[in-house]
């Protein structure tokens, strides 16, 4: 049961919690990321400057901390909400949790030669994990009333 338990709820968190520790390294740096992006948004985007092209890569790095984070708090309160806790207390637990894989993560990118610490990147991430528990928020309310599938 117990190792049922870990597989279905817990298992997923953390494999997706690896896979941002992994997002953090230098092979995701902003240089390395940009041989891939900056090509796409230029044959999207024929008439931007490079200049533009630069503020779209940067809106792209973005957008992927919130998504990443927003991943990494359905699974964190899919897996809180298994406990049986009280709605707030999930939720709680769930921005506490993510603030604390952020704030680790940046502090792992501190520690990578191409890669810097950005408290403004916590920012972002705990924008997608706030977007996450809205969205669920509503799901429940809305649509579910008086429990949760998640």
């Amino acid at each position: 049961m117990l190792r049922a338990r870990f597989f279905e709820y817990q298992l997923p968190a953390l494999m997706w919690l690896v896979m941002t520790f992994l997002f953090s390294t230098d092979a995701f740096s902003a240089n390395e990321t940009s041989r891939f992006i900056v090509p796409v948004l230029s044959y999207l985007f024929p008439s931007f400057s490079s200049r533009q092209i630069d503020v779209g890569h940067l809106v792209v790095r973005k957008l992927a901390h919130i998504t990443e984070y927003f991943i990494l708090a359905l699974l964190a309160y899919r897996c809180f909400k298994h406990d049986r806790t009280e709605p707030i207390e999930t939720r709680v637990r769930t921005i506490a949790f993510i603030l604390l894989a952020a704030l680790l993560d940046e502090l792992h990118q501190w520690f990578t030669a191409s890669r810097g610490a950005s408290i403004v990147d916590v920012g972002y991430d705990c924008l997608g994990a706030v977007w996450a528990l809205w969205l669920i928020n509503i799901y429940e309310t809305r649509y579910l009333r008086s429990h949760s599938v998640l």
